[in-house]
This record gives C-alpha cells, structure tokens and sequence, in this order.
C-alpha cells in the first residue's frame, strides 16, 4: 500500500480483517470443490485423484482470492498498488536487484531447506503415518502439468503474497513490531496451505519472504522469489534431478552420521548466504522505503500524541480488535490441517 492519496496502508485490524476474509473465501472455494467434485462423481472417475480436475480448480480458487483482493480493496474505499512499486508514494523499484537477488534467494532457500524438508517428509509418513503420496497431485498429462505452472507460478504467489506480506504483514508490523510479524505472517502462510506437509517448507518460505519485503520494501521481490521457489520445486518433481536428488537421499537415510553434518552444513551455509543476500542485497536498495515509513510511522505517533486519550484508547481497542481476528482466521486453519491430517490418515 503506498501513503497518501487514495493509496493508504492497512493497519492491524484491518490487516487482519483482511486476512479473516480471505481464509474465509479460500474454504468456501474448497467448500465449492468438494460439492462439484461429488457431483460430477458419475462423469469423472475419482475427481478428488484426478490430476486435471485439481490443478484446474487450484486456478479457480487463485481467481477467487485475487477476485476477493480487489472487490475488498474497492469496498473499504481502497486501492491497491498492483505495480508493486513500494511502500512510498514516488520511490520506484528500478533497481535490477529487486528482481535478480529474490531468483538467487529461492535458489539459496530451497539449497538449503530441501534436507529438512525431506527428514520431516519421514517424519509425517513414519510417526503421523500420513501416505507419502498425500496432497500429491496427478501430473502425468500435459494438461495437468501446464495448470499447475498456470497456478503455482503465476497466480499463486501473486496473490498469495498480496495477502500475506502485502497486506498482513505490513498491519502486523505497525502493531507487533518485525520480529513478530515476520513470524506471524508466516504462520499464518503455513497455515492457510492446510497442508501437513507442507508445514516445514512453507513457513520457512513465510519467513524469507517477509524479512525480504520489510529489508527491500517492495512486494515485487516477495512475488519473484515465491514464483521462483515454486518453479525450482516443480523442476524438481518433473525432471531427472528428482530422481537424482533421491537417490541422495537414500544414501543419507543409510548414512545417519553423514546425514546429520550434511544437512547442518547445507542449512548453515543457507542461512549465510541470506544473511548476506538481505543485509547487502535487499537492506540497501530498500533504505529509501524504510525511511519513507519510519517518517509515516513518526508522524503517525505525533498526530496520536496530539489527539488526546480518546484516539489512543481507540487506537488500543483497534489493535485488540485486530489481534483477535488473527487468531480467529489462524485457528480455522490450524483446525483445518488437523482435520486434513486425521482424515488423511484414517483414510
């Protein structure tokens, strides 16, 4: 959101109204699936396993959030900036780094996040006894494959950014500080998946992106590096280096004291190279945007300061507001997964 003007910043109880609404909009889109897929029970043998009929409504529900986006956005008497050019009024994101450092930062993230994820994979199939081909799409046809990219290369981190570090995580800056929000935003990324497996690996991506959008104040980035990791997945799902990758693995699995140091080692170097990604990468061609909000953020507490009693305790009442609705929208999800776990697992 930029300041001034018609374009003006969420803050945490409206964020989080925003979110309550767009996780409320995600399960009536998957509400919407689950009638239509029974209903076409007679046509389509075994929609919920068909690969074509999943990946196609991953799309539906894509439209439907960034439907919900702008019909929300235009009710509140908003709008929002879709050229992602940052958190000022004029500053611009002209600097190629915005768009090269978030590629090389879904490169370092997925480097170093593929052993964890592949260990908690275990974990899931062996302890919660989930079925290693849970959540697992059918993408032997062409068709499922291009509705996929269509879904969770373009549409996906499109909205699902504008959502999570575009709007939440700017309401939960303002009200919780960086820290927090960056982990809170990032639960609840995790959470809305739904997805027991996923957990480990989207909070991880929930984490880069939001320290990537408050180091470089610009949502393009946190776009870029979504799509990419997105992209460096399906790569490696559909070609050789899947196989390869998992005979790797395999070794690991046989080779526990190599396993442990391996896996420290990638994580490590990882988390290195971010750190050096963000503090000289994204810090510096972001100090323009964060000096922009921290002059908003100063007036803002001026104007507080000179308002009286009155506007702090409804300033108070407005971040118990918004701190409420977070977790109503969080809990949905956390009991979402719960049940999409037990039900994959009794299944």
């Amino acid at each position: 959101m930029l300041n001034g003007g018609k374009f003006r910043k969420y803050d945490l109880c409206e964020a989080c109204m925003f979110y309550l609404g767009a996780v409320v909009v995600l399960l009536a889109g998957q509400a919407a699936a689950g009638v239509i897929a029974y209903a076409l029970g007679d046509k389509i043998a075994d929609p919920a396993a068909n690969g074509v009929f999943n990946t196609a409504f991953m799309i539906v529900l894509q439209l439907i959030s960034a439907a919900f986006i702008v019909v929300y956005t235009r009710c509140t008497k908003r709008s929002f900036n879709f050229s992602f050019i940052g958190e000022g009024e004029t500053s611009k994101a002209k600097n190629p780094l915005y768009y090269v450092l978030p590629i090389v930062a879904a490169i370092v993230l997925m480097a170093g996040m593929f052993l964890p994820t592949m260990w908690y994979g275990y974990f899931t199939q062996y302890v919660l006894r989930v079925p290693p081909e849970a959540g697992q799409v059918d993408m032997s046809r062409p068709a499922s494959v291009a509705c996929i990219v269509i879904a969770s290369v373009f549409l996906a981190p499109l909205c699902e950014e504008t959502i999570y570090r575009g709007v939440l995580f700017g309401g939960l800056k303002s009200g919780h500080g960086v820290v927090k929000a960056v982990l809170l935003s990032a639960l609840a990324f995790m959470l809305m998946h739904m997805n027991v497996s996923q957990v480990v690996f989207q909070f991880a991506l929930g984490v880069t992106s939001a320290v990537i959008m408050w180091a470089g104040g610009r949502l393009v980035s946190c776009i870029i590096l979504h799509a990419a990791a997105n992209s460096l997945a399906l790569v490696i799902e559909l070609t050789p280096l899947g196989v390869a990758l998992g005979g790797c693995v395999e070794w690991l699995t046989q080779n526990v004291v190599a396993a442990v140091f391996i896996t420290l080692g990638f994580a490590l170097v990882a988390a290195a190279l971010m750190f050096v990604i963000v503090k000289f990468g994204f810090m510096r061609i972001g100090e323009a945007a964060r000096a922009e909000d921290n002059d908003a953020s100063g007036n803002a507490a001026e104007l507080g300061q000179a308002d009286g009693e009155r506007e702090v305790l409804i300033a108070d009442m407005r971040k118990k507001d918004g701190r409420m609705r977070y977790i109503i929208a969080a809990s949905i999800c956390g009991v979402m997964l719960v049940v999409n776990t037990v039900a994959i697992v009794l299944g």
